[in-house]
């Protein structure tokens, strides 16, 4: 990474952008005139260049038609912590769901063993219903039975 990548890419004028230094001065736009491969190529560099090697030198330098990918970068960035933050409304959301959820089910539990136990208090008053329809039933056979009885030795 080079260190022009903490520079910063302004509105533009006339297509070209504001290059800003380490110093937050408008970079220049120069050319390379040394002898060699990168003659004549275009650069941005320090606003107080030369002095600036001399005296409080911020060393800023990018090439002119370098892509500038710190935008896009942190545009990335910028993309992944929204995401991140979505995610993270969205797991808020989910437990209270899951804790609503949990709450719910606890009280279906407490419902069914309600409704458990009443059913098993009806189940007994019925048995005991008809243990006592049975009885009565048998009882009124006796006496039917002792009323014959009593008619065939009478």
């Amino acid at each position: 990474m080079s260190m022009a990548s903490s520079s910063e890419s302004r509105s533009r004028s006339n297509g070209k952008p504001h290059v800003l230094c380490f110093h937050q001065d408008l970079a220049p736009l120069r050319t390379v005139k040394v002898q060699g491969p990168t003659r004549g190529k275009r650069f941005y560099g320090c606003a107080h260049w030369p002095i600036s090697l001399i005296y409080n030198s911020c060393g800023f330098f990018k090439w002119a038609d370098e892509e500038d990918r710190v935008q896009e970068l942190q545009f990335l960035l910028f993309e992944r912590d929204t995401r991140i933050a979505e995610l993270e409304i969205l797991i808020e959301e989910l437990e209270n769901e899951v804790k609503n959820l949990k709450q719910a089910n606890w009280k279906l539990e407490d419902d069914v063993a309600e409704m458990g136990i009443e059913n098993a208090e009806q189940l007994a008053m019925i048995s005991s219903a008809t243990a006592d329809k049975k009885l009565y039933n048998l009882l009124v056979a006796s006496w039917v039975l002792f009323a014959i009885v009593l008619l065939f030795l009478g």
